[in-house]
């Protein structure tokens, strides 16, 4: 037998504690540094637009979205012609309401707080997909007869491209104001991309009075579907860093 023992060496405590106070130092270092560089990183982004408005509350990202919707609904109500007074049917007015509904929903599930948990992706491609179908469903509810059988001739195929860059330009500040203001919601471009195609299907119907299922299915609804499955298709291949 050997007269060794399970008793540690005494000197070996003070050598684990000289050890562990090393390593204490040098986590604490790399802590100051990541945390130097979060904060650096944030700064630069505060400097930025999107910056400045994910950094506001809830509340102001969705006033401010909500103005400008505002702004913009009213310069192009009264800075250019509404569809004359036979064509404002109930079908007519119906649209415009169901087309401010889906902004203000696509609005509110981009604002969402990030405290709450996060909406399943399903909700996102069910809002896109009754975007889409809501100006389709629009597009047979074309102005009323007599108001088509005074309209001038329209070469019906200009028009309708006519029609769907205007609604594309306008849809443009909808799109990049709401990526403005997410602060990385699951499918947030998509949901952004069928709010642009709405806004856009919203001003052509209160002010476009070519008569037509035809040229409105080809020059309003398609604004939505070349949003919302040209954006997708663009983040799906070409993904955001």
């Amino acid at each position: 037998m050997t007269g060794a023992s399970d008793r540690p060496d005494p000197g070996l405590d003070e050598r684990l504690r000289e050890l562990d106070a090393a390593d204490r130092a040098t986590r604490g270092d790399l802590v100051d540094q990541m945390f130097s560089n979060v904060r650096a990183k944030c700064d630069r982004s505060d400097h930025t637009l999107a910056g400045f408005l994910r950094s506001r509350s809830t509340m102001a990202r969705r006033v401010i979205v909500l103005s400008t919707f505002a702004v913009l609904g009213l310069i192009g109500w009264f800075a250019f012609p509404l569809v004359a007074s036979e064509g404002r049917s109930f079908p007519w007015t119906a649209s415009l309401v169901a087309f401010c509904v889906l902004l203000i929903l696509a609005m509110f599930m981009v604002t969402r707080p990030v405290h709450l948990p996060a909406l399943p992706r399903w909700q996102s491609m069910c809002l896109a997909c009754i975007a889409v179908a809501a100006t389709v469903v629009a597009a047979f509810w074309p102005l009323p007869a007599a108001l088509a059988s005074s309209t001038h001739d329209h070469s019906g195929g200009f028009m309708a491209g006519a029609c769907m860059g205007v609604g594309l330009l306008l849809g443009v500040p909808v799109y990049a104001l709401l990526r403005l203001v997410d602060r990385g919601n699951a499918l947030g471009n998509l949901v952004a991309a069928a709010a642009a195609g709405v806004a856009g299907n919203f001003v052509l119907k209160a002010h476009c009075s070519i008569a037509g299922t035809s040229h409105e299915l080809l020059g309003h609804a398609s604004v939505a579907m070349i949003f919302v499955v040209g954006l997708g298709l663009v983040h799906r291949w070409i993904p955001s860093s």
